[in-house]
């Protein structure tokens, strides 16, 4: 019960960052986006460690850290160009289902597999994802190869970044995602803080960014407490359910309209969340 709850809140996070990161994206370039919300998170990653963790970070920690954070920095970026552009109604499906099967593939591999409702309970997040992600009007013509090869990137980097955080194991605390953060930011900083894109010319959005930025810390934070007293193939798919809060903040923000087959999603992401709890 402790594991899903705590995976729930993590997706409950990310959804919210998804959200805000897009919104902020819709004004300044998707990398500076990155740049600012992860910098301004810091001091939250501080927080928590000082609150969370004993001992020191060893080198096993920090070296899975800077995976997490190079998968993560091009997800991220992949992510919020696609969000904040009309890519989002084919490549957030993609995206989202990708995320969730990597970590299950791996969790399976690696791990002891769960038992049969956690399973039926994935099965059931993975088409709750499907159904939930934002799908609107679309034309035929318009689904290019590019495109569907961009989502499988994009969901299959956040996959390998779930992936990466969960390997050093329950003593590590947060110092992988400690690590991820620093070589996130050192890469991306370069291009953001580049002076032919001054941020005058777009109103930075900063209650978006500080936002996203908290938002996704605190998520990564509750997934690693989840992954202290679970699996990677239950955590990873009931995380990867994010999209169900994207969805629900349009809707009650945006005023976007819920389809048939999203309120269905929504339904059944509950069921999943409930037979992993089980």
């Amino acid at each position: 019960m402790t594991t899903a709850l705590l995976a729930t809140v993590a997706a409950l996070g990310w959804g919210a960052a998804d959200y805000c990161g897009a919104r902020a994206s819709r004004n300044v370039p998707a990398h500076r986006v990155v740049f600012l919300s992860q910098v301004l998170s810091l001091p939250v990653i501080a927080v928590w460690l000082a609150a969370t963790t004993a001992r020191r970070p060893g080198p096993g920690d920090l070296i899975w850290g800077l995976g997490a954070g190079a998968f993560g920095l091009l997800g991220m970026v992949l992510l919020y160009r696609t969000l904040a552009s009309e890519g989002i109604v084919l490549v957030a499906p993609v995206t989202a289902v990708t995320v969730a099967l990597v970590p299950l593939a791996v969790g399976l591999f690696i791990q002891s597999a769960p038992g049969l409702f956690a399973l039926c309970g994935v099965f059931c997040a993975l088409a709750s994802i499907a159904l939930v992600s934002p799908v609107g009007r679309i034309r035929r013509d318009s689904i290019a190869s590019r495109t569907l090869l961009l989502a499988l990137a994009t969901g299959g980097a956040l996959g390998l970044q779930l992936v990466c955080l969960s390997h050093p194991g329950p003593g590590a605390g947060l110092w992988p995602l400690a690590g991820a953060r620093v070589f996130s930011i050192l890469c991306v900083a370069p291009r953001a803080l580049r002076g032919r894109q001054p941020t005058r010319t777009a109103r930075v959005p900063w209650l978006l960014v500080v936002l996203a930025g908290a938002l996704d810390t605190a998520a990564f934070a509750f997934y690693l407490f989840a992954m202290d007293r679970g699996l990677l193939s239950v955590v990873g798919p009931v995380v990867s359910l994010y999209p169900a809060a994207t969805v629900v903040l349009a809707l009650a923000l945006d005023g976007e309209r819920v389809t048939i087959h999203q309120a269905f999603g929504l339904c059944l992401g509950a069921g999943a969340l409930l037979l992993v709890a089980l």
